[in-house]
């Protein structure tokens, strides 16, 4: 009779194909289907989705609810515009935009634009057409390098070629920093003949492939997509050392489908961290042109003269740069305290494979910085940003406005009319005007509030509270509670996302959720309290091996650890993001006093859920005054 499938990205709906068979049109069941959706999933922002602007299905999607909010060119040959449609679930929408899905920036061989230009029908060549399916249009860029177009220009003449001379100007040609690619070539050529005894410098097809990688390296692509086996087999080895992951087409579409999820950044390289932060020193000038967004245009007179105007105006800013273990520069933050906001006129990160994690720890310093000196408002005013960069702010709740990115930073656990009085006072100040909040917002509209307008709590929300106890050796290796012989840095230590394991045995715990930790120790003298907070993201049960080899990732559990952990060949395993740790600890005797008052018991033994009053007076005990 009929289908839809549908993801659930972020927190919307991406509705992929809904299709009726013609012997079952004009019942009403397109209509059902939607509905059973927003139904199902009424708890987030709404239904997204993507429509060939010439499909006489137009006219369906505004009977269903559905309105236009703007077009987008397609993926076919003819780059036919794509409708976008949006059905909302009526939640608060604090910037009242869509969120932007652009995930993944990939590198085309020459193989798969052949296949994608030609129109070869072959099974090996519909694989490359995947790639321009047109519910991929803003999660994926296909770019090409300068060497396809040279490797095209090599071609014998004949028709076709013309045709993929032609095809070029569909695609954008990356910009590649010729002495850093020149670098990698050499680098892998060097490594594929220690590693696997080849020889890539005699055939022109093999010099040609590592340019390929070589010139996707400098100009920050992490992902060349080709058909090649014989590259594939070489290159994959070679991932540590350029951080460009080469792949099949299909297995770009399963990555995607990967990012969508959100697991998207390795935290746990940051964990026991050999990063450190440091002043920019002067005379080093030259080790910052590695900031240079040269790939988007920027033109190197007029970063050097950002640079130096920024380093004139002396104390009014802190400029930080983050140096790898091997003392690299790998992230550039200048910011500065203003009247009612802390300014971030720079922001960069280098060519680094843990990009992701890097730049939202520096969101995250921002954040702490601007709580800190009471600035309920982030402003970044670097127009040079990458793609990638502006993609992850969104995800971290700023929003464009007046050529800057806002973030707002609201102190209060309270409920949504004071948390919205304060956050409409802040907006204000730059000029924005904010969907009211409301009461009982559901747990996944009141998380994703509370990550954007971090570090507030809306204790009013249906969002539910836990106290999960933890034991002192795996809270001094999450946390750093209590302090090992070696301290670490809270500032980079802590990662915005760590893993959890327990035994399966059900105790009714859901995500999102916020969860407050409680260490407990059975020595005399050892620390019994709260020590912080996090937002639950993802309750998982699985075997042991099977959860591990999806989280490894994020957190310090071994294998054997997950196993000891498990029971009945499960384990559970609970994902959160976020944490904060309290200025003061909340010892035991103090929790069940504050419980008292709220006429409930503890019952510390395993996850217990507690009253979104009883958190919001353990939170503000542990902030203290």
């Amino acid at each position: 009779m009929g289908y839809a499938l549908y993801a659930l990205p972020h927190q919307i709906v991406r509705l992929t194909h809904l299709c009726i068979s013609p012997d079952y049109r004009s019942r009403g069941l397109a209509r059902q289907l939607v509905d059973a959706i927003t139904r199902d999933h009424g708890d987030r922002f709404g239904i997204a989705l993507k429509c060939r602007t010439d499909y006489v299905e137009n006219a369906l999607w505004p009977r269903l609810g559905f309105i236009e909010r703007g077009r987008t060119p397609g993926r076919s040959k003819k780059r036919l515009p794509l409708s976008i449609w949006w059905r909302d679930h009526g939640h608060p929408d604090l910037f009242s935009s869509a969120e932007s899905l652009d995930i993944l920036k990939v590198a085309l061989d020459v193989n798969v634009f052949v296949d994608i230009e030609n129109g070869d029908d072959r099974a090996a060549a519909k694989e490359s057409h995947a790639l321009i399916e047109d519910w991929l249009v803003g999660q994926v860029e296909l770019t090409i390098t300068p060497e396809l177009s040279r490797e095209i220009s090599r071609l014998p003449q004949c028709d076709s070629k013309s045709t993929q001379v032609a095809a070029l100007t569909k695609y954008r040609t990356l910009t590649a920093d010729h002495s850093t690619s020149d670098a990698m070539y050499q680098r892998l050529l060097d490594h594929a003949k220690s590693a696997h005894g080849l020889d890539l410098s005699i055939e022109e097809s093999d010099r040609s492939d590592v340019r390929h990688i070589a010139e996707a390296y400098a100009a920050g692509v992490t992902v060349f997509v080709t058909r090649d086996e014989r590259l594939s087999i070489w290159a994959r080895s070679a991932l540590d050392i350029c951080g460009v992951r080469v792949m099949r087409p299909a297995d770009v579409i399963l990555y995607v489908d990967e990012l969508a999820r959100a697991q998207a950044y390795m935290p746990s390289q940051l964990l026991d961290t050999e990063y450190r932060l440091e002043p920019v020193r002067s005379m080093e000038e030259g080790n910052l042109l590695s900031f240079l967004n040269s790939s988007d245009g920027e033109r190197k007179t007029d970063f050097l003269a950002k640079v130096r105007q920024l380093s004139a105006e002396g104390q009014k800013w802190e400029r930080l740069i983050l140096r790898d273990p091997h003392g690299n520069a790998s992230a550039l933050l200048i910011y500065g305290l203003e009247a009612t906001q802390l300014t971030v006129p720079l922001i960069r990160v280098g060519n680094s494979r843990i990009e992701e994690t890097i730049v939202r720890q520096l969101i995250y310093l921002a954040r702490t910085q601007a709580r800190q000196h009471k600035r309920e408002i982030i402003r970044i005013t670097d127009r040079q940003l990458s793609k990638a960069l502006q993609r992850i702010l969104r995800s971290e709740g700023f929003v464009c406005h007046n050529d800057a990115w806002i973030a707002f930073v609201i102190d209060l656990c309270a409920n949504a009319a004071a948390v919205d009085e304060q956050t409409a006072l802040a907006a204000r100040h730059v000029d924005i005007r904010l969907t009211k909040l409301t009461t009982n917002l559901s747990p996944i509209i009141a998380a994703d509030l509370e990550r954007s307008l971090w570090p507030a709590k809306l204790v009013d929300s249906a969002l539910p509270s836990y106290i999960v106890p933890i034991r002192p050796y795996w809270s001094a290796e999450l946390f750093g509670v209590p302090q090992t012989l070696i301290p670490r840095s809270n500032s980079l230590g802590i990662s915005r996302e760590h893993v959890y394991y327990r035994s399966p045995i059900p105790r009714g715990e859901r995500a999102p959720a916020r969860l407050l930790w409680y260490v407990s120790s059975n020595s005399a003298g050892g620390l019994s309290a709260i020590i912080g907070c996090s937002r639950l993201e993802e309750v998982t049960v699985d075997s042991p091996q099977a959860l591990h080899g999806r989280f490894q990732h994020l957190g310090v559990w071994s294998r054997q650890q997950v196993i000891n952990a498990s029971k009945g060949g499960k384990a559970l395993a609970l994902r959160f993001s976020d944490t904060e740790l309290f200025q003061h600890h909340v010892p035991l005797r103090r929790m069940r006093q504050i419980a008292t008052t709220f006429g409930q018991t503890l019952q510390l033994q395993s996850v217990s859920k507690i009253s979104s009053d009883l958190f919001a007076a353990i939170y503000k005990e542990g902030q203290g005054p």
